[in-house]
């Protein structure tokens, strides 16, 4: 994952309410229904109930990012789901969830934050998560991206995962990186998928974009009623791209909730029958 920084995650458990509105005025759908979407089951499936969530304080690295913990677990708080912090960080955090027979831990470091499922032994990535989490509200924004063009900027992790997740929804995806050879490695993995490295050209060009580069975006370039689900990191849009565009952003929730819905599918005792 990028890092974030303090600033990034300030106000984000108060400000819950006001994402899952914009994610209902601009994708039609809200934070639940978009996080079930992309981890592929329905919207009453997952019983919030009968889990309880972890998380726990990395120190390692850079070290805690002030709220990052607290956050998410007020965002699986405000998902239905009892959520708490540890008191321990690192192992001891771990062993303390574990202890309290938590079904779901959440950890980040500087490069890695997942959701451990402790019943499944499985784990649930925020690559992927918010890969996920951003195609599902780029598909409902877009009213489904089957048959249309969706540019994907941006061939790391995030973006190579949204660009097999396009591809698999029907759209006809382009991959754009200042790497050129990083770009067309993706494209060559993917069927149907090409690569360039023309990326104003490219945005010019493209009336749906999922952003997953931390590069700034002149909104100069950006087509009148373009559609952007943003999950890039730092976010850079100016008011001008606003007035343009329908632009979905938001540094961590969307992501998190989709790896909830994700790591809770795991286990079978967590779906209703």
């Amino acid at each position: 994952m990028t890092r974030l920084t303090d600033d990034d995650v300030k106000g984000i458990s108060d400000t819950l309410d006001e994402l899952d509105a914009m994610l209902r005025e601009k994708a039609g759908r809200g934070l639940k229904s978009i996080a079930c979407e992309a981890a592929g089951v329905p919207e009453n499936m997952i019983d919030p109930r009968i889990f309880e969530i972890a998380v726990v304080p990395i120190t390692s690295g850079l070290g805690v990012i002030s709220r990052f913990s607290e956050s998410v677990r007020d965002a699986c708080r405000w998902l239905g789901f009892e959520s708490y912090v540890t008191d321990g960080t690192d192992v001891t955090g771990f062993a303390d969830a574990v202890d309290r027979k938590a079904s779901i831990i959440f950890m980040a470091d500087d490069y890695q934050y997942v959701a451990y499922n402790t019943a499944a032994n499985r784990q649930a990535d925020n690559s992927t998560g918010t890969a996920m989490g951003y195609v599902a509200c780029l598909d409902a924004s877009a009213g489904g991206v089957r048959g249309k063009d969706v540019l994907v900027l941006g061939a790391g992790r995030v973006g190579s995962r949204a660009a097999r997740l396009l591809t698999d929804k029907g759209a006809r995806v382009t991959i754009a990186d200042i790497d050129l050879p990083k770009a067309e490695a993706v494209a060559a993995s993917i069927p149907g998928v090409k690569a360039t490295g023309d990326i104003p050209a490219a945005i010019s060009s493209n009336n749906l974009i999922l952003n997953a580069s931390p590069a700034h975006v002149d909104s100069e370039l950006i087509r009148d009623g373009t559609i952007i689900s943003s999950p890039g990191v730092p976010h850079t849009f100016d008011e001008a791209a606003y007035a343009k565009a329908t632009i979905i952003h938001d540094p961590l929730v969307i992501g998190t909730a989709a790896m909830l819905m994700m790591s809770a599918s795991y286990s079978q005792h967590g779906i209703i029958r």
